[in-house]
């Protein structure tokens, strides 16, 4: 159990990596672009961004596998059970897969879908829809509907 409650631990399905994150993320959410999907095999991925120094690899960082798609996505992934555990960008933000986190609260609370332009289903919530990305994190700050 996990006495801080500014500080989040996860793993990969076999439990080889482990990850702490620590203090208020600078967002979570979903992301409906092309690569994510592929990515995670699936119509959506909920992910959580936080500063670059806030992710911690405690154990295991001997098994990541990464695969640089862009300045913009370095992914990372266990080696033995072929987990997504995160993915660095070049904003100074690392983005944790919300699923492998411990509780993975933050899927139920949400900020905002990123790429919604992209969307393979439409999500009937209430959530700001970004055409791309707000503009803060390099986007246009398009909303859609």
């Amino acid at each position: 159990m996990n006495d801080n409650p500014e500080e989040y631990q996860g793993s990969c399905l076999c439990g080889g990596v482990k990850v702490t994150v620590s203090g208020a993320p600078a967002a979570s959410g979903y992301c409906h672009c092309e690569t994510c999907r592929k990515w995670h095999a699936a119509p959506v991925n909920a992910w959580v961004a936080w500063p670059d120094a806030a992710v911690t690899v405690t154990e295991g960082e001997d098994l990541l596998q990464s695969f640089r798609l862009s300045e913009m996505s370095h992914r990372h992934w266990c080696s033995t059970c072929g987990t997504g555990i995160l993915n660095v960008t070049n904003k100074g933000l690392t983005i944790v897969y919300a699923m492998m986190l411990d509780g993975s609260e933050f899927v139920n609370e949400p900020s905002l879908h990123v790429n919604y332009g992209k969307r393979v289903m439409d999500v009937p919530d209430t959530l700001p829809k970004f055409k791309d990305f707000p503009s803060e994190f390099g986007g246009t700050g398009e909303i859609v509907t």
